[in-house]
């Protein structure tokens, strides 16, 4: 929404007075809110009086009423209309009465700076809300707590961490809503120096026993990836309670360490703690994460006796679980009893069916979403592409880019590289080509892709030449970039620009990476390099499947283990 002013809204002023002045003694005497005229103090007292009642329309009408009736405008009542005002959510009588406020001098007055600031953030109206917040003389802990508050609803959490900050640097003391604002806003943002911080001043200022300040650094220390410090604050918690054991498992889940969640969960239990609905969604992330269909199931099963498992949040992790473990039967049957369905609940369908390589169900279940009108995104298209990289599939791929192109305005990075990838691996290298050509934005993984492609298709002076023009555009390669130029030299056979390759491991410290040093082996035997083969094979310490397979062709059943 644009930014207007007071000065801007029109007819501003006439707002203020939209009835016509009646003439007569009993409308002199009586309002039409049925409120005696009187003095400021008993019209201020009757508008208050109407704000606690909630009685927006009322309040407003009266304050109009005073205006016309010359009542000089109160500090004491101002914060009753800006209340009023947002409660009808009337944003142009709010502007109004700013414009009011601004004549009368009052916009420095913190109590009704700080009513004023609560209206705009209220609408939403950021930009204003600070400039009127910059105006009051002297901010105290609820003008910085509305205002931090505003930043943190819209999740502003950059603004919200300098508005701390400048809180700080004022002398005002931050009061414990305030705090967990700003701790909520350092875990948003990941930074774990400034989290640590507020932990210093949670301590200070005497709020160690307060649960939901604990429980805030908890999840922020979980933000910031500290599991330990996350688990140090769990651990010395006195007073923990149901958010504090579910926001622990949740950042488990998050980062990844579901074996530990899980954990978690059974001593959630042992506490006497029951299972709640968020425990059982983070459960079931954990087992889909893990593979775990076993308690999977055991978490499913919690979720029916419950009645949950027809819940859209539920109900999407189990898809995804069964998706992940394969079971895409069980995950129909789930997707299917939903209640409600979402984005995120066709995705997961459809991302089973795209990781378990059924790409007819996969894409009745696009064409079935598309029908529900879940409008499909960049993530979806790239999630149908990766499907269809193979030459039978080619004319599906087409269709999908297609269909994108009519859809989405702008391509990202990842479904342009998705689109360079598929192409490349139906054979159609030109068409990746050029849409590489074409991208605004180019990243490590999109050099990568065309540099593969160009390997698949075994054409080994485009390959090199792509190799070249990252190094020209200052794209450091990584392990995955080696990896296909030695498999072009295996493939190609050539010896003399894999040594230079083996060189760059050497010189980059890559040559003790056991996929490197394996394709290097597998090279260098390609080439009939025998004594480079051996080399390399005496510096392997990691041994696996691979590796062994490598030693076999170069030692034949001599090879010792």
């Amino acid at each position: 929404m644009p930014d207007r002013s007071v000065a801007t809204v029109p007819g501003a002023a006439n707002l203020l007075d939209e009835r016509p002045r009646t003439k007569g003694k009993g409308a002199e005497g009586r309002s039409r809110s049925g409120a005696p005229k009187g003095g400021e103090k008993s019209s201020s007292g009757a508008v208050v009086a109407l704000a606690h009642a909630g009685k927006h329309e009322e309040v407003v009408e009266h304050f109009r009423m005073m205006r016309r009736e010359g009542v000089p405008v109160s500090r004491f009542v101002l914060p009753s209309v800006f209340r009023a005002c947002a409660g009808l959510r009337d944003s142009r009588m709010l502007r109004a009465v700013h414009g009011l406020v601004i004549n009368c001098s009052l916009c420095q007055h913190v109590v009704v700076g700080t009513a004023l600031v609560d209206a705009y953030v209220d609408f939403g109206f950021l930009d204003d809300a600070k400039k009127v917040f910059d105006e009051i003389r002297e901010p105290n802990a609820v003008s910085w707590s509305v205002i931090i508050g505003g930043y943190a609803r819209s999740s502003q959490w950059d603004e919200a961490s300098v508005a701390f900050s400048a809180m700080q640097h004022s002398g005002v003391l931050p009061n414990v809503s305030v705090l967990v604002m700003a701790i909520q806003a350092s875990g948003a943002l990941g930074c774990l120096v400034r989290g640590k911080q507020m932990h210093a001043m949670a301590v200070v200022l005497g709020f160690g026993m307060n649960a939901t300040v604990w429980n805030c650094l908890i999840d922020m220390y979980g933000k910031c990836g500290s599991m330990e410090s996350c688990r140090g604050v769990f651990d010395t918690m006195t007073g923990r309670d149901q958010v504090s054991w579910n926001t622990i498992i949740s950042r488990y889940v998050r980062l990844g360490l579901c074996k530990e969640a899980l954990d978690m969960i059974v001593q959630m239990q042992e506490s006497g703690f029951t299972i709640d609905r968020f425990t059982l969604g983070s459960g079931v992330a954990a087992c889909a994460h893990l593979g775990d269909t076993y308690r999977g199931r055991a978490f499913h099963g919690y979720l029916i006796r419950r009645a949950l498992d027809t819940d859209v949040i539920r109900g999407t992790a189990l898809v995804d679980m069964y998706g992940k473990s394969g079971s895409m039967e069980l995950a129909r049957l789930v997707f299917d009893r939903m209640e409600e369905r979402n984005y995120v609940s066709w995705d997961a369908l459809l991302s089973g069916y795209v990781e378990n390589g059924l790409v007819d169900s996969a894409l009745d279940t696009f064409r079935k979403m598309e029908s529900a009108n879940i409008k499909p995104n960049q993530h979806t298209f790239a999630n149908l592409l990766r499907l269809c990289g193979d030459r039978r599939y080619k004319e599906y791929g087409r269709q999908i880019h297609g269909h994108a192109i009519k859809v989405i305005n702008q391509m990202n990075v990842v479904l342009e590289t998705e689109l360079i990838d598929m192409y490349a691996k139906c054979g159609c290298i030109e068409v990746s080509r050029l849409l590489f050509l074409r991208m605004n934005e180019r990243n490590l993984i999109s050099w990568n892709t065309l540099l593969s492609g160009y390997v698949g298709d075994r054409q080994s002076v485009a390959t090199i030449n792509i190799y070249r023009q990252m190094e020209l555009a200052c794209v450091r390669p990584d392990h995955y970039t080696l990896a296909g130029l030695l498999n072009l030299c295996r493939f190609q056979g050539l010896p003399h620009y894999g040594r230079q390759i083996h060189a760059r491991l050497i010189k980059t410290g890559s040559e003790m990476n056991v996929v490197l040093q394996t394709l290097l082996v597998h090279m260098y035997f390609k080439c009939r390099r025998w004594r480079d083969a051996h080399n390399v094979c005496t510096l392997i310490r990691e041994r696996n499947s691979h590796v062994y397979e490598a030693f076999f062709k170069v030692y034949g059943d001599d090879y010792l283990i």
